[in-house]
């Protein structure tokens, strides 16, 4: 045996500390995991209106709450399975690993929400008496999404120093935010040419002139900082992130005024209870899936002598339970369309 100058104990030295790069960059994956979470909850959750979600990868199940039901309980074996493996390349210190499992299972959490909303909504309209949502100008869940992609694009020119600017970075942040910035001019061309308001009509194609501006001036300075790294072309970057996202925020914050949204499901208190059923399964689901995030990150921004480091990793092993736990609340409450119980994880009564 070593002597003991390590100052560690055997449970603390267990897991190899892994690399100050890769720690870092599993915070910075945990962060947009979270927020990416929190954001879909929140919308198509905690909303207090019954609308469909209409999605490319949800169009396959039309208005089939069967197959939307199936689908969301074989996603749920796949999150069981995430929480598995990623507890088991962390025993290994494999923290690239870890973020790469975790930005899987955060799509896996969003798809399951996006699913779970709209089998919420099916199975609430097929109660007697409902009347099913009519569409608007505008898809609110799909605009607010495009925003937060933007903001987060801004956000990584605004906080990534000039050192860890990589041109495949610059390349990812940039085509992303071009590919949100086209949904939303697309979204909003088309309420403008359906829309009878002459305000509303002008407006929508001011606010995408107003936008498009903004984000040739940012984009033009994205180049320039891959082609010319620079202090001075990076702060670039900040400057003009802030006019498209303002820019951004103002067109959204138009687009999704409740006049341009169609009309909410009417549904009775039978309904109701379906759907609120439902929901819940799925929130317990997200709001594990917050904490296990929150234990990821914890993990990775202390090192491996810290004194509260069994706690994190007691924390992580409860927060995996909680994750299967909501899963079986969330199938149980699709196949019986009831509440078996439906309540978040302990210690988390909201995703924020």
């Amino acid at each position: 045996m070593a002597s003991g100058g390590s100052g560690k104990s055997t449970s603390e030295a267990s897991i190899p500390s892994g690399s100050a790069v890769q720690r870092k960059k599993l915070i910075s994956v945990c962060d947009l995991c979270k927020i990416k979470m929190q954001l879909v909850a929140d919308l198509l959750l905690l909303s207090s209106e019954s609308r469909p979600v209409i999605t490319e990868s949800l169009s396959v199940f039309g208005e089939s709450f069967e197959k939307c039901r199936d689908t969301i309980i074989a996603r749920t074996k796949g999150l069981d399975i995430l929480t598995h493996d990623v507890q088991s390349q962390l025993n290994m210190g494999r923290f690239a690993e870890v973020g790469d499992i975790l930005v899987e299972m955060g799509d896996l959490v969003v798809s399951l929400t996006e699913c779970s909303a709209h089998a919420a909504y099916l199975a609430a309209v097929e109660t007697p008496g409902a009347q099913p949502a009519s569409p608007g100008l505008v898809d609110r869940y799909k605009v607010t999404r495009c925003k937060h992609e933007v903001e987060h694009g801004c956000g990584i020119l605004k906080t990534t120093p000039l050192g860890d600017m990589s041109p495949q970075l610059l390349l990812e942040v940039s085509q992303n935010m071009s590919k949100n910035l086209k949904f939303l001019t697309d979204a909003c061309v088309l309420a403008s040419e359906k829309s009878k308001d002459r305000f509303a009509k002008e407006q929508f194609k001011l606010s995408v002139k107003c936008m498009s501006t903004s984000a040739s001036a940012l984009l033009a300075c994205v180049r320039e900082v891959k082609t010319s790294p620079s202090e001075l072309t990076r702060n670039r970057c900040v400057l003009f992130s802030g006019p498209l996202v303002q820019s951004v925020c103002a067109l959204v914050g138009f687009a999704t005024e409740p006049q341009f949204l169609g009309k909410a499901a009417t549904i009775n208190p039978e309904g109701k209870a379906v759907q609120t059923a439902i929901l819940g399964g799925a929130m317990s689901v997200v709001s594990a899936c917050v904490l296990l995030t929150q234990c990821l990150r914890d993990i990775a921004q202390h090192s491996e002598s810290s004194s509260k480091m069994t706690e994190y990793r007691e924390r992580l092993r409860n927060s995996a339970c909680a994750v299967s736990d909501g899963c079986n609340l969330l199938s149980q409450a699709l196949r019986e369309r009831s509440s078996p119980r439906t309540l978040p994880p302990v210690n988390s009564n909201s995703v924020n």
